[in-house]
């Protein structure tokens, strides 16, 4: 009797700077486990900041280096703040411009592409010029011809092109915004990449480890005005977007997988909400409670039954039909 074949996928939410918590996760449980995170996966999807760690981890960077460039490089990301942004951000420009990131992607990604990854990925964006939601993958299907070519730097930038907070993002493919808006939770679409591309017309076993941003339900206080023009939402407006899209997503993979999803997240205490509540915001005070509950989450995880599977998982090459890595000419669907 043939083993039902089995396929792990990781999910990394978006949140802006409380990525970090999420970066320390994933740093803790690389540490313990001894090998890269990604040698444990079939497939790595993240949104937002999410998809940066994604694509790192793709590209073989360390967990602990990808949490260094969150906390030693968060200030310049999200710092880059004119006068007239201060003045005006939020009303007439993006709060922060994208040069920052920009700067900080490209010291570490440089030239590389999608194409040069060796552990598949999917980035969601928003294609502004379409309407639609993009996926930016891996070449591990025969029709996924052109998403190889794209520098990393292009795709991090379109995935993280949060509205209010940053500017859109061009690149060749068109103009993007923030893959929260189409999809902040990533599992949803990583089972689904695995059952129509990876494990078609398969009974394939399919478990999905989800780690997220310490997401702040966004919610509204009780004597507050329900008439609301942009002045009052601001960037509520976007955190109620990926909050509410959390907590569905979340559901939906539970009661689909059951115990073959396991999603690592915290909710902040009331102290600490005021800490990490605005996915922008660098201060001591961020970065401690980020790094804090997040080496905790990965040690709870770590000593938890259920996240044995995840630990013993080992991700098998991944077949690609285009790009650097081009280790298959079948042009037959995988």
């Amino acid at each position: 009797m043939t083993d039902t074949p089995t396929y792990h996928v990781l999910a990394l939410s978006g949140g802006g700077y409380r990525g970090l918590y999420t970066a320390t996760v994933l740093s803790e449980l690389e540490a313990v486990l001894g090998r890269p995170i990604a040698s444990h996966f079939d497939l790595i999807c993240g949104t937002s900041a999410g998809g940066l760690l994604a694509l790192g981890l793709a590209a073989d960077i360390p967990a602990v280096e990808l949490k260094a460039l969150f906390e030693e490089k968060g200030s310049r990301i999200f710092g880059c703040r004119s006068i007239l942004r201060r003045l005006f951000g939020f009303w007439l420009s993006a709060k922060h411009a994208s040069s920052g990131l920009k700067e900080v992607l490209t010291e570490r990604f440089q030239a590389m592409t999608v194409g040069d990854l060796k552990h598949r990925v999917l980035v969601p964006a928003v294609n502004y010029s379409t309407g639609r939601g993009q996926f930016f993958k891996t070449p591990h299907h025969p029709s996924f011809e052109l998403d190889h070519r794209m520098k990393l730097v292009d795709v991090a930038l379109a995935t993280a092109a949060a509205p209010i907070y940053f500017p859109l993002s061009r690149n060749e493919r068109g103009v993007f915004a923030d893959g929260g808006l189409v999809g902040n939770a990533p599992g949803l679409f990583g089972l689904h990449e695995v059952r129509t591309f990876l494990a078609p017309n398969q009974s394939a076993r399919v478990r999905v480890l989800a780690i997220g941003t310490m997401t702040i339900g966004a919610t509204v206080r009780g004597g507050a005005s329900l008439d609301r023009g942009f002045g009052k939402w601001r960037g509520g407006l976007f955190d109620l977007v990926i909050s509410a899209q959390e907590s569905s997503v979340d559901y939906m993979l539970r009661q689909s997988l059951g115990a073959d999803y396991y999603q690592i997240d915290d909710k902040a205490t009331p102290d600490q909400s005021r800490d990490v509540k605005a996915l922008d915001r660098v201060s001591v005070g961020s970065t401690n409670t980020l790094k804090d509950r997040g080496a905790h989450a990965a040690q709870r995880a770590l000593g938890d039954p259920l996240f044995k599977p995840f630990r013993a998982h080992q991700a098998g090459v991944a077949t690609f039909f285009h790009g650097t890595n081009k280790n298959s000419t079948d042009s037959k669907e995988a």
